[in-house]
């Protein structure tokens, strides 16, 4: 049978008493980083084009926009709260696949959760679910990044999530992934050439398993071998390159949420080796901007591709910014820090980082695996002739290097200044209580309101 049965089966049998406590934990925990990241979001630009183009479609209030408090359908307000989630480039990330989970799971189940008064348990099992989906996909893909699997695996992790909430039969489920099917898309062409419809992908995603679990719940069914089948998910999308075992492998209480990681940095995850290996070298002492004549970078043939190339800003600076490694790097030298305030346009375009940017070669090296984003070595060579070397393998926020309550928590406080309205220090910490006992909501719109300005 097509691994979607599994998926089905997985979905169905997953409810919140049978969860680990860590499993609830870190699920809460990715939760409150998402509200956090989301409401620096709210100021990244595209953002509020996007809000002012669906306030005008205007619709059915089912759920509630985060932050603004204004009201729309559920599949319209949860595509902007995606968008918002993922505007920064500062959430979640599953290593082992380049992409990021939450953004398209825990929008969808937020959205449908206040629309049919779900629980917070409720919403937590919906998250878990959708993760699941959206992990197991991305670890069963055996090819380099083409697709943007935020997008196309998002879809169905959202769709999942959204099912849990609405609480589909197992015919209804697979109708919603076979609905999806016919709407997953999310191509790197538009991450490679800078445009701003890269954050959007992961809101299309989730508007998309919105739509596909409401009209499954409605009798509209689609594929059925939407996997494996001849023109199915890994045969079209990833040219039948997949590893089967990594989708069916049975649950056996290893939840793949346990498994994402957190981001120190806003910039593609992809950079964050590098930023890393900079920094050791800046802590030391070792280096400073002025006395630098050349800095070689060696990663993956996959992070070469991406975000390797020498900076330049084009039409959306921030984009840009946020996928060089040349511009992250020269940051992290000068700054030995890298925050938000790094990649708003204004301060990408007023850079005096030319000249070190330039500095900066990126290599592919072909030892590394293909798809590898947690390797990074650099190379600083001092006018004087001098050498120093720092190399990385494990990234900071990785499950290994975890952030707890108290660093997500200060995560979401750094954050908070970036949004669009002013957020109290109050409010944060009621919102972050709010979330550490979500378990205890009987009613999640209790949550949505701690979300409004």
């Amino acid at each position: 049978m097509d691994a979607i049965h599994t998926f089905v089966d997985l979905i169905d049998a997953i409810t919140f008493n049978n969860l680990p406590d860590e499993v609830v934990d870190r699920a809460k925990r990715f939760i409150l980083d998402t509200l956090g990241v989301a409401l620096a979001g709210t100021t990244a630009p595209g953002c509020k084009e996007v809000m002012d183009a669906y306030a005008d479609w205007g619709g059915k209030e089912e759920s509630t926009v985060w932050l603004f408090g204004r009201k729309g359908p559920a599949y319209s307000t949860a595509m902007l709260n995606s968008l918002f989630a993922h505007a920064r480039d500062f959430d979640d990330t599953f290593d082992d696949s380049a992409l990021h989970a939450l953004a398209t799971t825990f929008p969808t189940a937020l959205a449908l959760g206040e629309r049919g008064k779900a629980s917070g348990r409720d919403l937590i099992t919906a998250v878990v679910c959708g993760v699941e989906i959206v992990v197991r996909l991305g670890l069963a893909i055996r090819r380099p990044l083409s697709w943007v699997r935020t997008a196309t695996c998002g879809g169905f992790g959202a769709t999942a999530a959204a099912g849990k909430i609405l609480k589909l039969s197992k015919k209804e489920m697979l109708g919603a992934f076979g609905v999806v099917y016919s709407m997953i898309s999310g191509n790197a062409q538009c991450l490679l050439d800078g445009g701003l419809s890269k954050r959007l992908q992961p809101g299309f995603a989730v508007s998309s398993g919105i739509q596909s679990a409401i009209l499954a719940q409605n009798g509209i069914d689609g594929a059925k071998e939407i996997l494996e089948g001849p023109y199915g998910f890994f045969n079209l999308y990833e040219r039948g390159e997949y590893d089967r075992e990594k989708l069916v492998t049975p649950l056996e209480n290893r939840y793949h949420i346990m498994d994402l990681s957190f981001k120190p940095y806003p910039s593609c995850r992809m950079t964050h080796a590098t930023i890393q290996a900079v920094l050791d070298l800046n802590n030391q002492g070792a280096v400073s901007p002025d006395n630098i004549e050349n800095i070689r970078v060696e990663v993956s043939p996959m992070v070469y591709e991406m975000v390797g190339s020498p900076f330049k800003i084009r039409e959306n600076p921030q984009v840009d910014a946020q996928f060089s490694i040349p511009y992250t790097v020269a940051v992290a030298l000068s700054k030995g820090d890298v925050f938000i305030e790094d990649f708003e346009e204004s301060v990408v375009r007023a850079s005096n980082l030319k000249d070190l940017t330039d500095k900066v070669t990126v290599f592919p090296n072909k030892k590394l695996p293909p798809n590898d984003m947690k390797c990074a070595s650099v190379e600083i060579t001092l006018k004087d002739g001098r050498r120093f070397k720092a190399a990385v393998n494990t990234l900071k926020g990785s499950p290994s290097m975890d952030m707890d309550w108290d660093a997500c928590l200060e995560k979401l406080k750094k954050c908070v200044p970036y949004s669009a309205k002013t957020f109290s220090l109050e409010s944060v910490e009621m919102l972050a209580n709010r979330v550490r006992n979500l378990e205890k909501l009987e009613d999640i719109s209790l949550l949505t309101k701690n979300i409004i300005a």
